[in-house]
């Protein structure tokens, strides 16, 4: 059998269906984030370290060039902090939160995941939440929502 090209990269299309999608949810980016004239904004630049972590690029010569859609990491700790995103909606910064949950808990590589957990663990103490395990997590996006009727809309 031929492998398969996927715009997801191998690690994610062996995560369960959830976790699959809650990935997808952080790869767009905020419709309100503006294009700064000059750099990146902080958001952009968590956005475009997301998809590195995610995604398989379509030409690996646009991985880390001005304005690129990839980056292998993030904004400096010093670049960002969670409340600079207070004026966004907050269903979207829920999103890229929980995004840098799954990276953190299941990517391969150590050191991707252990910036993944910093970020995350940024975001949950900045909105004086409770880190949520990886063995909560997996819990979480596993439950048969049917059974507990707990359907999300």
């Amino acid at each position: 059998m031929d492998a398969i090209n996927s715009v997801l990269q191998d690690w994610v299309m062996r995560l369960p269906l959830r976790e699959q999608g809650v990935l997808i949810t952080g790869v767009r980016g905020c419709d309100l984030t503006p294009k700064p004239l000059e750099g990146e904004s902080p958001e952009r630049k968590l956005v475009a370290f997301l998809r590195y972590c995610i995604l398989n690029p379509a030409d690996k010569r646009e991985i880390d060039i001005p304005g690129a859609f990839f980056s292998p990491r993030p904004p400096f700790n010093t670049e960002w902090k969670p409340s600079m995103f207070g004026h966004y909606p907050q269903h979207w910064v829920a999103h890229v939160m929980h995004c840098f949950e799954v990276v953190a808990y299941r990517h391969p590589d150590a050191h991707i995941a252990a910036i993944a957990l910093g970020i995350y663990e940024r975001f949950v103490f900045s909105f004086h939440l409770r880190t949520e395990t990886r063995e909560h997590m997996i819990e979480r996006l596993s439950e048969d929502r049917i059974s507990k009727n707990n359907v999300v809309s």
